[in-house]
């Protein structure tokens, strides 16, 4: 099976009288699978596989426990939000009974088949949804922590003391790490100038470079980088800005996406976790009355250095101790590490006490 091959479909599904924008709602009203002891078929849809971004590696978790549990999937490349609720419900009438949400942008639309498909479930790998369906499991991943690390490593290997961080869109995901890797840098040199931007896409590659390109002009010798494919155009705007200009990468930790300028990554292992998941879930396991969370102390974030042994050694060996330590005090809980603005003003203010 090509994972990456897009998937066409033609939406026939009738209008609804109501449109339900979040969760919550009235009972549903569209008829259910008549197999409701059908094996486990997984889906998940995606604005884009085979950029090397979160998609990609929530993929690959699905993969493995294909092959690790002999169970189907179906993917599909849904690039219009308008249409997530529709691909949904496509793949429900090719089997799909467990379904992969990654994003936010798909939440309504998830929210809208869930109510309609009360046997049908959904695992959803991020937080600040409310009032769910019963068949919605959250897991919020604590990519703050990961940042933090990053942004601290950002503030001790500065030559110039300014650093930059780049996200995509306003979310809560994105706000973590932004705030998370602000308070990173400036709990270590709160002198340190940390600027920060966002692209608004996931997907404009010449968006993230053009961004990139303004901070590495404005003197940034390091640079954060979590806004999916947009990377990309980070990475390229650190080759071009030349010797001494380094950028920390995401998802799988794409070192292989420019080895001599990518210095660490911010990285959330989900391929192993949705392999955890799917074999929990076989089991009959699917607790939806609290997210999970995944931070430092669950190995569901971590701050990964490169694997280029040249770049690698530039970096001091007292400044990986550093980096050590407080992943320590953050699993420990001496450091709690902001999620938001409310939160980082907070932890702003006690600096230095």
């Amino acid at each position: 099976m090509n994972i990456f091959k897009k998937m066409t479909a033609v939406f026939l599904a009738a209008i609804m009288t109501m449109s339900m924008a979040a969760c919550g709602g009235s009972e549903p009203t569209t008829s259910t699978p008549d197999d409701t002891d059908a094996p486990v078929k997984i889906g998940m849809i995606a604005n884009a596989f085979g950029t090397q971004s979160y998609n990609d590696d929530v993929l690959a978790g699905i993969v493995l426990a294909s092959e690790e549990y002999e169970i189907d999937y179906l993917t599909m490349e849904v690039p219009e939000i308008s249409d997530v609720a529709n691909a949904l419900r496509t793949l429900i009438s090719q089997g799909v009974n467990l379904f992969v949400i990654t994003t936010s942008d798909y939440e309504d639309g998830m929210c809208e088949v869930a109510l309609e498909y009360p046997e049908v479930d959904f695992l959803y790998p991020a937080d600040g949804l409310t009032e769910a369906p019963s068949n919605i499991m959250t897991a919020g991943y604590a990519e703050n922590e990961a940042a933090f690390l990053a942004g601290a490593l950002g503030a001790l290997m500065t030559e110039t003391n300014k650093i930059g961080a780049i996200m995509a869109i306003g979310d809560p995901l994105q706000y973590r790490y932004q705030y998370g890797y602000t308070a990173g840098a400036k709990y270590i040199n709160s002198d340190v100038e940390v600027q920060t931007a966002f692209t608004n896409s996931y997907t404009d590659i010449n968006k993230g470079q053009e961004v990139a390109n303004v901070m590495y002009e404005k003197g940034c010798d390091y640079i954060g980088t979590y806004a999916g494919a947009c990377n990309l155009g980070v990475f390229n705007a650190a080759k071009n800005a030349g010797e001494g200009k380094y950028v920390f990468g995401a998802a799988n930790g794409q070192f292989d996406k420019m080895p001599e300028k990518i210095v660490a990554s911010v990285v959330k292992p989900i391929d192993k976790f949705i392999l955890n998941f799917v074999g929990e879930y076989l089991q009959g396991d699917f607790d939806t009355s609290k997210p999970k969370s995944l931070g430092l102390k669950e190995n569901g974030v971590a701050l990964l250095f490169t694997n280029n042994k040249t770049l690698y050694d530039t970096i001091p060996v007292e400044v990986v101790t550093e980096i050590e330590n407080l992943t320590e005090k953050i699993i420990a809980g001496e450091i709690v590490v902001p999620t938001n603005e409310e939160t980082y003003k907070t932890f702003e203010a006690g600096l230095g006490k």
